[in-house]
C-alpha cells in the first residue's frame, strides 16, 4: 500500500455510519475533519462530519474505525463506536444539513490504550479560496469517497471511490442555494461523502496546462436527486454543499468548543 499516493490517502478520510431511525435502519458516510483553532495554528480539533438528515431523530448511531500499527492501517482490526446520542446533535446546522461530532475524547482514549486509530483527515488547507474557485472550469472531473447503498470492501475496510463531473459550476450557487450539482451516479449511503478535484500528473488552468498534482476539497455530498413520478427514479445527480460554507460552520464550532474549555 502506497500511503504517499493522494488517492490512497483519501480512502482513509471516511468511515461508514449506520443509524437506527424511526423509518428504519440506514447507512451513510462520515469523514474526519481537522479544525484549526484561530490564532493557535499548532492546535486543532478533530471532528467527524456527516449530514444532519442521516442522524436526525436517530435512537442509535454507530461508526466503524480501524486501528493503526507503526503508522499503517490494520484493516482486520475494526472498532465499532457508538456515538453518544445526547452529544450527537450538539453541533449541527439543519439548513446546511451538517452535523459535527468531536473526536478528541475517543482518539485520546485509544492512544492511552496503546491502540490508536488509523485515519487521514481533511482540513481547511484543501478548501479552495474564492480566486481558485472562480478559475475552475464549468465542467470539472470530480471524485467522491463513501459507501453508496452501504457498499464497501469489508475485508480491506475501505470505501468506494466514485468519479463524475460537475453538473453545475462550483462557483455558482445552484438556484440561489449554498450547493452545486454533480453528475456522478449518486445513491443513498453516499450522503456525507467528501467531494474532491484530484489531478495527478497534469491539469488545465486558465494559464494553460500545469504539471504536478492538485487536490481541492469542494464540498459535502448531501442529497441524491430523484425524478418526480409515481415510481421514483435516481437521476445520478448529487447535491453538494460547498466547502467554504462547511468552513464557516466549523469556525462556529471551534469557537464554541474553545470558549467551553476556557
Amino acid at each position: 500500500m502506497n500511503l504517499n499516493d493522494l488517492s490512497t490517502q483519501l480512502l482513509f478520510t471516511t468511515v461508514p455510519l449506520w443509524a437506527d431511525l424511526p423509518s428504519g435502519n440506514s447507512s451513510a458516510t462520515a469523514f474526519i475533519y481537522n479544525a484549526f483553532i484561530d490564532g493557535k495554528p499548532e492546535q486543532s480539533i478533530p471532528l467527524l462530519i456527516t449530514n444532519y438528515h442521516a442522524v436526525e431523530n436517530a435512537t442509535r448511531v454507530v461508526v466503524e474505525f480501524i486501528e493503526a500499527k507503526d503508522g499503517m492501517p490494520e484493516v482486520e482490526k475494526k472498532l465499532l463506536v457508538d456515538i453518544d446520542i445526547t452529544q450527537l446533535l450538539k453541533y449541527f446546522d439543519k439548513d446546511l444539513d451538517l452535523v459535527a461530532i468531536p473526536l478528541g475524547p475517543l482518539l485520546n482514549e485509544r492512544e492511552a490504550l496503546g491502540r490508536p486509530l488509523f485515519f487521514r483527515s481533511i482540513d481547511e488547507k484543501l478548501i479552495p479560496k474564492d480566486e481558485v474557485l472562480k478559475e475552475l472550469s464549468a465542467l470539472e472531473e470530480i471524485v467522491f469517497i463513501g459507501y453508496p447503498s452501504g457498499l464497501r470492501d469489508d475485508i480491506n475496510s475501505t470505501p468506494l471511490i466514485r468519479r463524475g463531473i460537475t453538473s453545475t459550476p462550483v462557483w455558482n450557487n445552484f438556484q440561489g442555494s449554498n450547493f452545486f450539482l454533480i453528475d456522478a451516479g449518486v445513491f443513498p449511503g453516499s450522503s456525507g461523502s467528501p467531494v474532491f478535484i484530484l489531478n495527478q500528473g497534469a491539469y488545465p488552468t486558465k494559464s494553460g496546462l500545469s504539471i504536478g498534482s492538485r487536490i481541492l476539497f469542494l464540498g459535502v455530498l448531501s442529497q441524491t436527486m430523484l425524478r418526480s413520478s409515481a415510481n421514483e427514479v435516481y437521476l445520478g445527480i448529487g447535491k453538494v454543499l460547498r466547502s467554504d460554507h462547511l468552513s464557516k460552520f466549523i469556525q462556529k464550532i471551534t469557537q464554541s468548543l474553545t470558549l467551553a474549555e476556557a
